[in-house]
């Protein structure tokens, strides 16, 4: 007698938001997006053919530079000369796009895709500048009133480089916490799981150094007042684009019946926000599949 087949589907879409903000106008890119898949089946074949169809909102940012695994059998046209039209172009292509594939027996990444977007999610403004003995700095971010106010987490880094051990710090916060690092090189802004009604929060200080030794964090890029800070954020059951997909989006060609679980999430990748006060480096990125 032959088992019954018993396997689960599990995609999940997973966007990642780029920003390298130093001054107007904002250079924000959603890149290196995945569809990671993972079957998991007691008998060995009860997967054949699987067709994923990728849904944009009526209003969502078309997926662009769209490259995808080798066991992806045939694409759309129209697909695959997305990169060639501006995305802002009311005629781009919107989807749906579907991937019909077979998949291969582990975890792996159905496509990669980039979408230009008007604004970032996290709109910010970094200050920093020398005053005598010490540095004074001022920060400004807003979340964006389109996206999703629930973090799975939210906090900002301030990196200072070439620079001795905080030895005093005077701060005052509209919103979350301030933490120093256990190496006095680094302040953590926490911000948590929600920006404030207003979702504007605020960090203005002063920070005054000891004398740098070989423990400090040294950078040759960011000297003088050539700084940034990075913000790290997970949103879960959101993106960017408004690309999702379903389980009345997945068709399986099997003779058994999976169960099919689908997510979503928007996570922070190179979230940079430049010292306005200063010149910032030019950034290269590479898309690797």
């Amino acid at each position: 007698m032959r088992t019954r087949t018993l396997w689960t589907i599990e995609i999940a879409v997973l966007e990642s938001t780029r920003l390298q903000c130093m001054h107007f106008p904002w250079e924000v890119e959603i890149s290196g997006l995945s569809l990671p898949f993972r079957k998991a089946c007691d008998l060995e074949g009860a997967a054949s053919n699987v067709t994923i169809s990728v849904n944009l909102p009526a209003n969502g940012s078309p997926l662009q530079d769209i490259l995808v695994h080798p066991c992806v059998t045939s694409l759309d046209s129209a697909i695959l000369t997305a990169s060639s039209v501006d995305g802002m172009d009311d005629s781009a292509f919107s989807g749906p796009y579907k991937f019909p594939f077979t998949p291969p027996s582990d975890v792996f990444d159905l496509c990669y895709y980039t979408s230009q977007v008007p604004v970032p999610p996290i709109l910010g403004f970094y200050q920093m500048k020398e005053e005598e003995s010490q540095l004074k700095l001022t920060i400004n971010l807003k979340l964006h009133e389109s996206v999703k106010n629930a973090f799975e987490y939210c906090e900002t880094r301030i990196p200072f480089f070439n620079r001795g051990p905080i030895t005093h710090l005077e701060y005052k916060v509209s919103y979350g916490q301030l933490d120093l690092s256990r190496e006095k090189s680094l302040l953590v802004w926490v911000i948590g799981q929600k920006f404030p009604k207003s979702l504007e929060i605020s960090l203005s200080g002063t920070v005054t150094f000891g004398s740098i030794n070989k423990e400090h964090s040294v950078d040759p890029i960011c000297t003088g007042n050539t700084a940034y800070i990075k913000l790290y954020f997970r949103i879960p059951d959101y993106t960017l684009t408004g690309c999702y997909t379903d389980q009345h989006s997945v068709q399986v060609f099997s003779s058994g019946k999976p169960k099919i679980n689908t997510s979503r999430e928007l996570i922070s990748s190179d979230y940079y926000i430049w010292n306005s006060k200063a010149a910032a480096p030019v950034v290269y990125r590479t898309l690797f599949f």
